[in-house]
């Protein structure tokens, strides 16, 4: 008996294994596909969708065709997504340049104030991708939902932090799993953290509803 679970353990480690860097692979062939700039949030958006099906229990995901279709399907939309985004953090930045210009009470204040600013986008990096692929909703939605989200399950948004730094000291000290696990690593565990805060969610929604009829 402890041997069948040994080696039914040893069976699933190395499935996971395979899997991740089989998905990691998808991610940077289908990132040059789209000329890298092109690519990039198409392959991470459908890393996302497939991390998606795996946090809801699916099994035997044909990967390669589901990863293609996504791509595919996503390709344009993501990558508007993708540019909103990037404009919002390079506004950001130079605001951020732009204030440090200045001395005083002015600096401090504002200095704390880009802050804060760029926690609340740090906040929308991390949980906009999961909202992108669990609900169907317009493109600004997407921001706003993930913003409320985030604000409203903070432990959920300190658990990826420290999964997102843990993973990525790991990464630094075992540099040659770069290739092999580099970005699956980081979106499965966030997806499996945002896809437990959906269901708290909507599970607090689903109660406040049946009191309320």
């Amino acid at each position: 008996m402890e041997r069948n679970r040994l080696l039914t353990g040893i069976y699933n480690l190395c499935k996971w294994i395979t899997h991740f860097a089989y998905m990691n692979f998808l991610w940077v062939l289908f990132t040059l596909l789209g000329g890298v700039v092109f690519g990039i949030i198409p392959s991470t958006v459908t890393m996302f969708a497939i991390a998606r099906k795996t946090a809801m229990g699916e099994e035997d995901i044909p990967v390669f065709k589901t990863f293609w279709g996504t791509y595919r399907l996503e390709f344009l939309r993501s990558n508007l997504l993708g540019l909103i985004l990037t404009v919002i953090g390079l506004v950001w930045y130079f605001d951020l340049h732009f204030f440090r210009q200045f001395e005083g009470s002015i600096y401090t204040i504002m200095n704390y104030a880009m802050m804060m600013l760029g926690m609340v986008f740090f906040i929308l990096l991390i949980y906009v991708f999961p909202v992108y692929v669990h609900y169907d909703l317009k493109l600004y939605q997407y921001l706003t939902y993930a913003l409320k989200i985030g604000f409203l399950r903070p432990a959920s948004v300190v658990f990826m932090i420290v999964g997102t730094l843990c993973t990525y000291y790991f990464l630094i000290y075992l540099p040659g799993l770069i290739p092999l696990f580099g970005i699956t690593f980081f979106v499965y565990f966030n997806m499996w953290i945002a896809f437990k805060s959906f269901q708290n969610i909507e599970e607090v929604s689903d109660k406040k509803n049946k009191l309320l009829v």
